[in-house]
């Protein structure tokens, strides 16, 4: 399909509900129709999970909240789905993007009366579509949706904007500028419908990482950052008095100069706020989702047994939940039983890999 003409493009609606790093992945999308249709008004349609997230989107003027394919009822979901289609129609939406290979979502956005319909070419009602490429990274992957209508993609960053200074969110901590700060993140993995802890490395280990980081970096900061739920604590863990424990913050993140985790949201949000990561990859193929190294000055590693039963979580077992191999009820299982992926990765490798990439990172600071 050739690029709809950028006259005729007013409103623009991105269709991806969740979750923290596909809404993040996502931003290089939003970033290239910015650019190309300067004059229209994008709106991005998304789960109230991600809301804390949507304030440091650049480039969105508005957010639809729409977590109905979550809730429980078929009836309640018909409902509030027609209502949703309705108020679509009411917004007059000039060209859709859609992030998802679910073909209800497709109905939606041609129920809804947009005209320009982008998505992958496997999902139904969608009528300017893609190939799904299984062999490219999950970014590119999509910004190739744009390319096949003819919308030329010159930025594949990922950009996230802090919502203050830097300085002031050192500040608010009591933390120098000339210290560093070693962001640590154990769990992930929870989200809407999903429960995805096969991707979590064991949180004994992250302690004694933790604990030797301290003891290596006495002068530095460490935060261990904590989810919400009593299930994403680490209350029964003491640490050197360097370490702080902290609920995951978006602007936190920032001001870290190494961010630790596994393959989950806070990862790319570190990546889109230009921190150095050091990831974890288990169940899934970092060269498919790893944060790239395409940021001047900073270093993104990935550590990967690659076991012969990894990965297991692809492209493909991700959207097959009646798949009993891989899929007890909503859960996405080790189908070995040994979670050997993650649980061959030691504690030392981890901790010589951060020692190696902040000596790198404690050099090139100004």
């Amino acid at each position: 399909m050739k690029k709809p003409a950028a006259d005729k493009i007013k409103k623009i609606l991105v269709f991806k509900l969740c979750c923290f790093g596909d809404v993040t992945q996502i931003t290089p999308v939003i970033n290239t129709l910015k650019e190309n249709f300067n004059g229209a008004h994008i709106t991005l349609i998304a789960s109230s999970w991600i809301n804390k997230l949507t304030p440091h989107l650049n480039n969105v003027d508005n957010t639809i909240i729409y977590s109905v394919p979550f809730e429980k009822g078929f009836i309640n979901r018909t409902i509030k789905t027609v209502q949703m289609v309705l108020k679509l129609r009411k917004e007059k939406f000039d060209l859709a993007f859609l992030g998802h290979r679910k073909s209800i979502f497709g109905l939606i956005l041609k129920l809804a009366g947009i005209k320009y319909r982008l998505g992958f070419s496997e999902t139904g009602f969608i009528n300017a579509p893609a190939n799904f490429d299984h062999e490219s990274h999950t970014v590119v992957r999509q910004l190739k949706i744009l390319e096949a209508s003819g919308i030329p993609v010159k930025d594949t960053r990922l950009t996230l904007k802090p919502s203050k200074p830097l300085q002031d969110i050192r500040g608010s901590l009591n933390i120098a500028r000339e210290k560093s700060i070693i962001g640590i993140f154990p769990f992930g993995g929870s989200n809407p419908g999903t429960s995805m802890d096969i991707k979590k490395w064991d949180i004994e280990k992250y302690s004694e990482l933790t604990s030797m980081l301290a003891r290596k970096y006495p002068g530095n900061e460490i935060i261990v950052f904590e989810g919400s739920g009593e299930n994403e604590k680490m209350v029964s863990f003491e640490f050197p008095g360097n370490v702080r424990k902290m609920v995951v913050d978006i602007d936190l993140i920032s001001a870290c100069s190494l961010f630790i985790s596994g393959d989950t949201g806070p990862l790319y949000i570190a990546e889109a706020l230009n921190v150095s990561t050091l990831s974890l990859f288990g169940p899934t193929d970092p060269v498919l989702y790893a944060p790239r190294n395409i940021y001047p000055g900073i270093i993104h590693k990935y550590l990967w047994k690659n076991p012969s039963c990894s990965p297991c979580y692809t492209t493909f077992t991700a959207i097959q939940t009646g798949n009993k191999k891989y899929w007890h009820d909503k859960t996405f299982i080790c189908y070995t039983g040994t979670h050997e992926c993650l649980n061959e990765l030691s504690t030392k490798e981890v901790f010589d890999s951060a020692e190696k990439m902040m000596q790198k990172l404690i050099t090139q600071t100004p």
